[in-house]
């Protein structure tokens, strides 16, 4: 996934789970009672791999939820 495409995935994760409802171990499940600001800023801070190991996790579970 292209650098951009996964930031602006990130900000649509934290924005809401596309399910509507995070498991328990999802990454951005304690960020979910922060604004979206304070959830685009908290994304803003992370570094590359921090990123993409969200991403990744998103990946598996998206696929292990259809």
């Amino acid at each position: 996934m292209h650098r951009m495409n996964e930031e602006n995935c990130l900000y649509g994760l934290a924005y809401n789970c596309p399910t509507l409802q995070r498991k328990d171990d999802c990454p951005l499940m304690h960020v979910e009672h922060l604004t979206f600001k304070e959830k685009v800023n908290w994304i803003d801070g992370l570094i590359k791999d921090i990123k993409q190991k969200i991403i990744e996790k998103y990946e598996n579970c998206s696929k292990n939820r259809v």
